[in-house]
């Protein structure tokens, strides 16, 4: 038999106890915690026991998901679908299907439900708000870089082409240059300026016996090669097969450290750390 509980003074508490308040007339006393909802009634008026405090609230779904056997919730569209979605398969059993998608009409795909019916579309499309419709979904404007280059949009589809000299790639969205022209790095180590191809199979020298050069620039519509030399104290440029070499600037490049250089407006500027 369980002993009685010993009374404390309200204004008294321990770490290991809580407080109930108890029904008029009745002194105040504290319980063990475990105590509370253990089947038994340890306070006086059984409020240690009280349904408000020990019944555990039944789950709940939203309206549109149906509660499931098993305690959790699946969307109502996939009830009596044909696939199990509840971990009881309680969303397939007992299903009596109305064919009400023979009295209302979807534009594109109806699918009948145990609850009723409901609407699709076709890939490409989307979903009218009045459930019922579908109209043409434009993938060029609500899927970011579906096509690299140009995107044509298409009733339920879309088509990616390419920019003059280039074609598409067998993925059909990523367009490649189509110039036969293999690409390439132009860099220095100070004393050469070398080309290598971008495989790494290809490496040449297109100068060398330079003394410390820290910047290159390179001006595609002269095909002119620009070089900051600090050793030298020179600016110079050349063609790229090497000829009409000439030097632009041979003083006032005192802690240069970069070339830039203007495609409209054609000229070269030299770059110096605000000091």
């Amino acid at each position: 038999m369980k002993q009685a509980s010993p009374f404390f003074l309200f204004q008294f508490t321990l770490p290991i106890v809580i407080k109930i308040t108890c029904s008029p007339n009745h002194f105040t006393s504290c319980i063990y915690s475990f105590y509370i909802c253990d089947g038994q009634n340890d306070c006086l008026d059984g409020s240690d026991e009280a349904d408000s405090l020990c019944l555990t609230p039944q789950p709940t779904c939203s309206p549109q998901q149906y509660m499931c056997k098993s305690g959790e919730c699946i969307d109502s569209n996939k009830v009596c679908n044909g696939q199990k979605d509840c971990q009881d398969d309680s969303d397939e059993k007992g299903c009596v299907v109305l064919f009400e998608c023979s009295f209302h009409k979807c534009a594109q795909i109806c699918t009948d439900t145990l609850t009723g019916y409901y609407c699709s579309c076709n890939p490409g499309y989307q979903l009218m708000p009045d459930g019922k419709a579908c109209e043409d979904l434009d993938e060029c404007v609500s899927t970011p870089a579906v096509c690299s280059q140009i995107c044509e949009n298409s009733f339920g589809s879309y088509h990616c082409k390419c920019a003059p000299g280039y074609i598409r790639e067998p993925d059909g969205r990523t367009c490649r240059q189509n110039s036969g022209i293999n690409p390439y790095l132009l860099y220095t180590n100070r004393y050469y300026i070398r080309n290598l191809t971008t495989d790494g199979l290809q490496l040449s020298i297109v100068l060398q016996g330079l003394t410390n050069v820290v910047a290159l620039e390179f001006d595609h519509y002269e095909k002119r090669l620009y070089w900051l030399d600090v050793g030298a104290g020179k600016i110079e440029r050349m063609r790229f097969d090497g000829s009409d070499r000439e030097t632009l600037v041979s003083n006032d490049i005192g802690g240069a450290e970069g070339l830039a250089l203007d495609w409209v407006g054609r000229f070269v500027k030299q770059e110096k750390p605000n000091r």
